[in-house]
């Protein structure tokens, strides 16, 4: 690459993506998220938002309040925000600690928090790298598509990747083309 192609790629990025960050020491909660997406919408056009990681936002929530009713109220809000705002957002959420973990992939019951992250999604995909090297190979990733509401925008399946560390790409196992 050269650098008059990385300086266009660093333009393209700063004219194509809008970061949302908290500076300082405070957590951010999922309000003032959404009101700097919002904003972020109604000035630049986003159609796209990617809130990461889920386990990084403020949940205070009242003491009345059980976790689950917070998280299912929480992912309200956001399916609000998008539908709203014609804007669609990625959530992304870690698995709890997996006690007793045989190292295979988690599945959407196994995000911290609440089962609302299954029971709400209209999409969820998990991604799992394997971390054993005797389970198979350890550059391998699987993308499994668990929920699809919509069947027109997709269907249930997984595909397994490997990181070609030579190229920097991911490389799907099961493509024939590659030769």
């Amino acid at each position: 690459m050269s650098i008059e192609e990385l300086e266009q790629g660093k333009q393209w990025l700063k004219d194509t993506f809008y970061l949302i960050r908290c500076e300082d020491d405070s957590l951010p909660s999922i309000k003032w998220v959404l009101d700097l997406a919002r904003a972020a919408v109604l000035r630049h056009g986003v159609r796209g938002l990617v809130i990461d990681p889920y386990n990084e936002l403020d949940h205070q929530r009242p003491p009345s309040q059980t976790e689950t009713e917070y998280v299912s109220q929480m992912l309200t809000k956001v399916k609000r925000f998008a539908q709203h705002h014609s804007c669609h957002v990625w959530f992304v959420a870690h698995p709890r600690q997996l006690h007793g973990w045989a190292g295979g992939p988690p599945n959407l019951y196994d995000i911290s928090g609440s089962a609302h992250f299954i029971n709400k999604c209209d999409n969820g995909i998990v991604v799992h790298r394997n971390r054993d090297p005797d389970a198979g190979p350890i550059d391998q990733v699987q993308i499994f598509v668990r929920k699809v509401r919509n069947k027109v925008a997709g269907t249930i399946g997984e595909a397994f990747l490997l990181y070609d560390r030579v190229t920097g790409q991911f490389i799907d196992v099961n493509d024939s083309s590659r030769g």
